[in-house]
This record gives structure tokens, C-alpha cells and sequence, in this order.
């Protein structure tokens, strides 16, 4: 089995829910992100966008790094 890197490459899919709590969960600020991800789908930030993109830009507007 994969080491889960290889899901980094994918699209992130604002219509599952396990996208939202996959990506939280590689956080210390679980819920903050998850609120944050739940916000950009809902304004399209984030569609289309791979993991990458998606952890670069809770980076960026949030200032967290994964554990």
C-alpha cells in the first residue's frame, strides 16, 4: 500500500467529505482547517486544485505546516 503521497498529486473534491477530514487531519489545527476548506469550496477557491496547491494554500493564508 501506498504511503499516501501519491493522493497529494490529486484533485481535492469539495462533494466528499472525507477530503475535508483526510487533509484536517494532517494538522495540529484539525478544525480550523477544516472550517478553512470547507470556506474556500464554498467560495471556489479550491476547486480543481491538487492536495499541493491545497496544502500550499493553507500555508500561505493560514501559516500551518503539516505534522
Amino acid at each position: 500500500m501506498s504511503n499516501g503521497r501519491a493522493r497529494d498529486h490529486e484533485h481535492f473534491n469539495c462533494s466528499e467529505e472525507h477530503e475535508f477530514n483526510y487533509v484536517s487531519s494532517l494538522y495540529t489545527q484539525k478544525e480550523e482547517v477544516y472550517d478553512f476548506l470547507k470556506e474556500s469550496c464554498e467560495k471556489n477557491d479550491i476547486n480543481y486544485s491538487t492536495h499541493d496547491e491545497v496544502y500550499a494554500l493553507i500555508k500561505d493564508k493560514l501559516g500551518y505546516d503539516r505534522k
